[in-house]
């Protein structure tokens, strides 16, 4: 019997060593909403690749300098033939053949002197390259942070909800001891017993979903902002009883603001690529002017021989006009489509700037209105409180009283949450998304 109990306990000792292995410790750090979009700008991968990408582009537009430099090249060769290359035949008597073998090898560098602009406007280009790479990453940025602090106030929201459930479950828990001892006292049917035991099985229910979510969210902020797997955020904010003054400080004119957002600056970058584009084309059909000079050397009639050479070269494509002057209206079409793109698009920032502004200035007002609820759904609590002490009102009159206040409480909760995305929404949209948000 001893040796079954030990073999027992020892078992159980096994399978909880395993469980402990197999469940990572999770620890818990706290963080404010500017430390999470700080680290996600750190650690996030769109934002590191934004970075390679525009180490990439920068690597273009050295690439594209050497094509001020000389072109130097080097060759050598040598060769044996199974007949003579030069045969003389004398009278049909004698044949003497020469070389059928020989050497030759050269260097030679050519200085571009004129390309029709194709170098200097092809180094404009790649620098263009880059500035787009850089606007792109710092677009990214933006995406990045604006996420990051969405991820945050959601959290925050869904933390309040969690409150605000388990202080509802605590009223219910003291209603239903009351109306357990007001069944067992003959003063209440069974069926108002039911009707709190139903509901409190809903809201438990509820939590169910607001814990998953909770859990949801941390791993989705977590991974984010680059944390490692065994480490939990938890959010610093909470939902404050009072609403923040609303941020008229925050609003510029779009039409000053629009300059200012990666998204204008990158069609003007477009505006400008195709301009380059079309002087490019239009010096691939404009002559090209070289200087060079070369050293050469050959062996071929059994004589070493060297020497060197300066050149000149000259290129005139004469026939290239015949296609090339639609390839320039081509292009001339693309920078008139980039410029009325340039033109729409900025009007539509600038619209939706002011659209923004507006999704602020409306959930302050829906916090306010939200607010204001949470204090006419609390004293319509409390006075049907006193009534069911009273025996003036149903428990089912009680239920929809908390039930309601339960309801305000967690409007104001979304609100506020909505409230500060809208904000960061807004200041991302006028090019201010690394401006704190906190007021």
């Amino acid at each position: 019997m001893k040796k079954i109990i030990l073999s027992v306990v020892l078992f159980m000792s096994f399978v909880t060593a395993v469980a402990q292995i197999s469940e990572p410790v999770l620890r818990d750090t706290l963080l404010t909403v500017e430390e999470c979009a700080a680290m996600a700008m750190a650690n996030n991968a769109s934002v590191r690749n934004a970075a390679r990408a525009v180490e990439s582009a920068r690597e273009t537009r050295r690439e594209a300098f050497t094509g001020y430099f000389p072109q130097v090249s080097a060759s050598a060769a040598a060769f044996r033939t199974h007949n003579d290359v030069l045969e003389y035949d004398f009278f049909n008597l004698v044949t003497l053949g020469i070389i059928d073998r020989g050497k030759m090898a050269g260097v030679q560098a050519l200085q571009p002197l004129f390309m029709g602009g194709r170098i200097v406007n092809g180094n404009k280009l790649a620098g263009v390259g880059e500035a787009v790479a850089e606007l792109q990453s710092r677009q990214t940025g933006d995406k990045v942070r604006l996420t990051a602090r969405t991820y945050y106030w959601k959290l925050v929201a869904l933390n309040a909800a969690r409150s605000t459930l388990e202080k509802a479950l605590q009223t219910l828990d003291s209603l239903d001891s009351q109306v357990l001892a007001a069944v067992d006292a003959g003063i209440v049917t069974r069926n108002d017993l039911l009707k709190v035991q139903l509901k409190r099985n809903q809201y438990r229910a509820d939590m169910v979903d607001l814990t998953n979510g909770i859990k949801l969210f941390s791993i989705l902020l977590g991974q984010y902002i680059g944390l490692d797997s065994d480490i939990r955020p938890k959010v610093e904010a909470v939902i404050p009883d009072t609403i923040p003054a609303m941020p008229d400080g925050l609003f510029v004119l779009p039409a000053d603001a629009v300059s200012e957002t990666a998204d204008y600056q990158l069609l003007g970058k477009n505006l400008e690529a195709k301009k380059l584009e079309k002087r490019i084309e239009v010096g691939k059909n404009l002559p090209t002017v070289a200087f060079g000079a070369g050293w050469f050397y050959h062996d071929v009639l059994g004589q070493d021989h060297n020497f060197g050479a300066v050149m000149l070269a000259v290129n005139v494509p004469l026939s290239g006009w015949w296609g090339g002057s639609h390839a320039i209206r081509k292009k001339k079409l693309a920078v008139e489509m980039a410029q009325t793109e340039f033109n729409d698009l900025t009007q539509k920032l600038e619209i939706e700037m002011r659209d923004k502004w507006n999704n602020l200035t409306a959930a302050h007002r829906k916090m306010a209105i939200a607010r204001e609820a949470i204090g006419q759904s609390a004293e319509n609590l409390k006075l049907n409180r006193a009534y069911y002490d009273a025996g003036m009102c149903t428990v089912t009159d009680m239920l929809e009283a908390e039930a309601l206040n339960r309801q305000a409480i967690d409007d104001y909760t979304a609100a506020y949450g909505a409230f500060r995305v809208a904000v960061d929404e807004y200041l991302n949209a006028t090019g201010r998304s690394d401006l704190s948000s906190n007021f």
